[in-house]
């Protein structure tokens, strides 16, 4: 069975190319950025590097429906980003076949996606379909082809009328980070960040925050936890996070899970394998004197 695979960002094509090896080993690859078809050489045989403009998800999505049919694919994989679901949900509605995003795992005839906020659902895999992957749910692989890229030329009228533009505002990539300190609604000021800034620079890590923190105060773009971004380091650190069951399916995939709340009874700590209970104003600032003696 042929399984287009497609991608938006060159960060993502190994864990695309990973998670559709667990379809088939047919695969033929499309993208619409050059960097992007590079990156894809080192992991798929076939690439078509697409040349239809500036992105829009109708113009992107007749293109990889053209494709689609032109190599006889029986499914779709691309990531479950604003943009991969946009692209995804209308090849969707022009191929007439259904659509499954934020898929975490594949496996037995069976994918599991998040569904109601915290919880799982398990999706019966029936063929043709398309298969949005949530970016840092599978592992990357190695690159090792040398793959050849076809660029095709492809010119459609645009079926969206833009009204408005605005840039979102993007933060620091913390799912590549082996360390993520991640503040929670303990964390008093936005101006407190900058403790956790250093002592994430000394574990050479990345500093992110809850969903209240992003979404509610606007301190950061991105968020850590299910709605936001998942994130699987080697270490992760809570400072004053809570542990509600949203953000924990986001970092219940790290090594080692680090919690500091002054609250014994906070759900973090079920959920830690280590903990300390204490005022992150106390036990911040001694970590990063430690570290710096170390």
């Amino acid at each position: 069975m042929k399984v287009l695979v497609a991608a938006f960002e060159d960060r993502q094509v190994a864990e695309n190319f990973s998670a559709s090896s667990k379809i088939s080993d047919d695969l033929v690859f499309a993208c619409f950025d050059e960097s992007v078809a590079e990156e894809g050489k080192k992991f798929f045989k076939e690439v078509y590097l697409i040349k239809a403009g500036d992105y829009d998800p109708s113009v992107y999505s007749e293109a990889l429906k053209e494709l689609y049919n032109e190599v006889g694919a029986e499914a779709v994989l691309m990531e479950s980003s604003a943009e991969g679901v946009a692209v995804a949900s209308m090849l969707s509605a022009k191929l007439g076949v259904r659509c499954v995003s934020d898929v975490k795992a594949i496996e037995d005839g069976y994918v599991r996606r998040s569904a109601l906020g915290a919880a799982e659902a398990k999706v019966k895999v029936d063929f043709p379909i398309i298969l949005c992957v949530k970016p840092g749910s599978f592992e990357k692989a190695e690159g090792k082809e040398s793959g050849e890229i076809k660029v095709v030329e492809k010119s459609f009228e645009s079926k969206v009328n833009l009204v408005e533009f605005k840039e979102k505002e993007k933060g620091v990539d913390i799912s590549e980070a082996e360390v993520v300190v991640c503040a929670g609604r303990g964390v008093k000021k936005k101006e407190d960040l900058a403790m956790l800034e250093e002592l994430a620079k000394l574990l050479n890590g990345a500093v992110g925050v809850s969903r209240p923190l992003s979404a509610d105060l606007k301190w950061m773009p991105n968020w850590v936890g299910m709605s936001g971004i998942a994130v699987k380091p080697k270490l992760y650190i809570g400072v004053g996070v809570s542990g509600q069951i949203q953000h924990v399916a986001g970092i219940r995939d790290s090594k080692i899970i680090v919690a500091i709340n002054n609250d014994p009874k906070a759900p973090i700590f079920e959920n830690a394998d280590y903990g300390i209970v204490g005022d992150l104003y106390e036990v911040v600032p001694k970590l990063i004197e430690k570290l710096k003696q170390s």
